[in-house]
């Protein structure tokens, strides 16, 4: 009959600090690690910049409206879109200052001209990504949001461009006049 062993503890061999497995280990947790601080840094700007929108429209809606038009919301997009326009007048007004060397505040300008193109391309081309303002039951999930960009996904959102807008505002005025036609509404 064979005698029983000790138990043999399988444990991981050290790596020699100077080897070659050594060296791609260290490679692999860098590169790990370097991917990580990326994807938390890509986030981290991306909830800034969606709940920077976000928070925009909430202090710029009217919490007592059941629900928007077409053309309110194109306003209220129109108002975002200028949102910038004090700052660069600003900005503008001490670059015109005589005595003063190139631009003050070049950046910034810069920053903030890239920032509205971009934004009214986009508007423009696929549209800006709101909340349904022209739903009463959106409206109000939005009026009641605190704030945190993680609850932004419980509210039913919705691409706004120019074009559409244009469009079902004018298809919306069409059937207005329509209706005041037959008499079914009164002003």
């Amino acid at each position: 009959m064979p005698k029983e062993g000790k138990p043999k503890l399988h444990c991981k061999k050290v790596v020699h600090p100077n080897s070659r497995k050594a060296t791609k280990l260290a490679r692999q947790a860098h590169r790990d690690e370097k991917l990580q601080r990326k994807k938390t840094e890509r986030n981290y700007l991306l909830q800034i910049k969606v709940g920077e929108k976000f928070r925009w429209f909430f202090e710029n809606i009217d919490h007592a409206k059941a629900e928007y038009s077409y053309s309110e919301v194109c306003e209220l997009i129109e108002r975002y879109l200028h949102r910038f326009d004090e700052e660069l007048q600003q900005i503008n007004e001490q670059n015109s200052i005589k005595g003063r060397q190139g631009r003050a505040h070049a950046s910034r300008e810069d920053t903030l001209t890239n920032v509205i193109e971009r934004e009214r391309e986009l508007f423009n081309t696929c549209g800006i990504e709101l909340p349904d303002l022209t739903s009463a039951k959106v409206l109000a999930q939005f009026g009641d949001w605190n704030c945190d960009v993680a609850s932004l996904q419980l509210i039913k959102m919705r691409k706004f461009n120019s074009s559409t807008l244009e469009k079902k505002q004018q298809r919306y005025d069409d059937e207005t006049d329509e209706k005041l036609k037959d008499g079914n509404i009164t002003t």
